[in-house]
């Protein structure tokens, strides 16, 4: 089971049991920049919506909620410990200086709309938090943008997972169809390569004609 396997599993489990409380709770370790992607979280939270587990409005609300208080943590680190302690936050979270400095770029750049056009680029989307509190921008702003942007992204991505679940025994299917074709279609290209290596193979070891003596 791969990673991504691994996290929708927990998520759906956590989100099923625990509803808008999970959601809120995921979502703050994300806005936090710690390793829970929201583009698995929210389809996810999406597909509780269509089987009606949850409602749409309100897990929009918590996701945002939750989105919300994480990238406060972060801007906190920035604006108040400064860039210093953001590195040392960043190295127990696996985040490297390159990652700092690309979203510190992404702030120079655009200033403080940055904070609102990262929130559509993953793993950026909370990285930017850093730089904006290094900065001192005005925390007023700083929420503003944020909630516009992350408020956009959680209704986009809550509303995929809500259509994945009306088109689940579609997607299904297709797939179904697909991944035998897919499959066939590999395996002749590993036929093809192994053909080609074994015809270069015996070019290489055949003798040179104009090596050969009469």
């Amino acid at each position: 089971m791969s990673l991504s396997d691994t996290i929708f599993a927990i998520a759906l489990n956590l989100l099923s049991q625990w509803g808008y409380t999970g959601v809120f709770l995921l979502m703050t370790l994300e806005g936090a920049t710690l390793p829970v992607p929201s583009e698995i979280i929210l389809p996810v939270t999406g597909f509780l919506v269509y089987n009606h587990t949850l409602d749409f409005w309100p897990a929009v609300a918590v996701a945002s909620l939750g989105g919300l208080l994480g990238t406060m943590i972060d801007f906190s680190i920035g604006y108040y410990l400064g860039r210093p302690a953001v590195l040392r936050y960043g190295r127990k979270i696996r985040l490297s200086e390159r990652h700092l400095m690309i979203a510190e770029g992404w702030f120079a750049r655009h200033g403080s709309a940055a904070v609102l056009l990262a929130r559509f680029v993953p793993l950026l989307r909370t990285l930017i938090a850093f730089p904006a509190g290094v900065a001192k921008m005005k925390i007023g702003r700083f929420l503003a943008f944020s909630t516009v942007g992350i408020v956009i992204w959680d209704i986009i991505l809550i509303y995929l997972g809500v259509l994945a679940g009306q088109n689940y025994s579609t997607i299904v299917n297709t797939l179904d169809a697909t991944l035998p074709l897919v499959g066939y279609a590999a395996l002749g290209g590993v036929v093809l390569a192994l053909l080609f290596l074994a015809r270069k193979s015996r070019r290489r070891n055949d003798p040179d004609p104009g090596h050969l003596t009469t």
